[in-house]
C-alpha cells in the first residue's frame, strides 16, 4: 500500500508506538503463553523508546494513516556480533508490528525495508531477528522475505 508514508518516529509518537507494541505481545503471548509481559513492561519499554529515539545505533521508523494515525512501526539497532564468528557489527531487527485491520497491505515489508534501508547506511550488512517459535504467521512473514533460520534458542525451567 504505496499511500501509506513510513517516516521516522518521533517523541510525540511514543504513546501510539506503546500501544502497538502492548497489542504485539499481547498477540505474542496468545500464542506462547511463556511470552506474557511483565505487569510493569509497558512502564520500562515507554523508557525504551525515548531513549531509542536519541541513540543513534538505533531506528524507529512508523506508518501513518491520514497525517496523524500510527498504524504500524518497525524498529532496530546496531549490535555487536558475538566476536568469535563474522560478522562483528550487525543489524537487528528488534520489533515489527501493523495494525490487524491494516495487515496484507505490504506495509510490514515497507516498515522493514525502510529500517533495513537504514541500517545498511550506517555499514550493517547482516540483520538478524528473534521470532516466537509458535508465532506461525510471523514466521511466515519473515520467510515470504526472505529470512531464514540461523539458531534455534531451547530454554526450560530450572
Amino acid at each position: 500500500m504505496e499511500g501509506v508514508p513510513i517516516r521516522a518516529a518521533r517523541r510525540g509518537d511514543i504513546p501510539s508506538l506503546l500501544l502497538l507494541w502492548e497489542q504485539m505481545l499481547k498477540e505474542n503471548a496468545a500464542a506462547d503463553p511463556r511470552l506474557e509481559p511483565h505487569p510493569r513492561a509497558r512502564e520500562h519499554m515507554a523508557a525504551q523508546f525515548q531513549a531509542w529515539l536519541s541513540d543513534a545505533q538505533r531506528i524507529i521508523v512508523v506508518a501513518e494513516e491520514g497525517g496523524r494515525l500510527v498504524i504500524g512501526y518497525a524498529a532496530g539497532a546496531i549490535v555487536p556480533g558475538n566476536g568469535w564468528q563474522a560478522p562483528t557489527t550487525l543489524g537487528e531487527i528488534t520489533d515489527c508490528y501493523v495494525a490487524r485491520p491494516r495487515r496484507r497491505q505490504g506495509i510490514a515489508r515497507r516498515l522493514v525495508g525502510r529500517v533495513i534501508d537504514q541500517l545498511f547506511e550506517k555499514g550493517v550488512d547482516t540483520c538478524r531477528l528473534q521470532v516466537g517459535v509458535h508465532n506461525e504467521g510471523s514466521r511466515a512473514f519473515w520467510a515470504s522475505m526472505g529470512w531464514k533460520p540461523h539458531e534455534v534458542v531451547y530454554e526450560r525451567p530450572v
